[in-house]
Formats: C-alpha cells, sequence, structure tokens
C-alpha cells in the first residue's frame, strides 16, 4: 500500500514538474519569437534610414553640384524625415515595452 501511494506521489509530482517546465519552455518561446520579430522590424528600419540618408546626400550633391536645389533634393528630405519619424516611433514604441 505505502508503495502504491509512493508511486502515485512521484507520477503526480513528475507531471506538474513537466507541466510547469513545458509552460516555462512555451512562454520562452513566445518571447524569443516576439524579440526575433522586433529586432527583424528594428534592422529594416536601419537599412531604411540608411537607404534616405545616402538619397539625401546624393539630391545635395546634385544640389550642389548645379548651384539649386531641385525637386530631388525635397522628396529625399521628405523621405529622410517619414523614415527617420518611423524609426523615432519605433523606438519610443520599444523603450516603453522595457
Amino acid at each position: 500500500m505505502t508503495a502504491l501511494i509512493i508511486s502515485i506521489g512521484a507520477g503526480v509530482i513528475s507531471g506538474a514538474a513537466l507541466f510547469f517546465i513545458q509552460r516555462y519552455f512555451k512562454k520562452k518561446d513566445k518571447l524569443d519569437d516576439e524579440r526575433d520579430k522586433s529586432k527583424a522590424k528594428e534592422n529594416v528600419l536601419i537599412l531604411k534610414s540608411i537607404k534616405s540618408i545616402g538619397g539625401l546626400t546624393v539630391a545635395n550633391s546634385i544640389a550642389l553640384k548645379n548651384g539649386k536645389t531641385n525637386g530631388e533634393l525635397k522628396s529625399a528630405l521628405e523621405e529622410y524625415e517619414k523614415v527617420d519619424n518611423e524609426l523615432y516611433d519605433y523606438l519610443l514604441e520599444q523603450s516603453s515595452r522595457f
């Protein structure tokens, strides 16, 4: 009788331990996936920012060479401001999460 109670108790304890371990790993996987998505979005925004800065640099160089501003500079500035605001909003969102 004592052996039966001990084996049932051991089964319950090991089952509970496995349940809590599984729950921990599911939460960890969910957080890891969320972190990976966040990092991917951050990388995309950084690449967009670099591209917009490059476009702004080229447009500025053309404007300096020609001695006047043109539509390229205006559109490059608009693109830079758009990406800059998007990156800023993302960084604010990320900083408020932690």
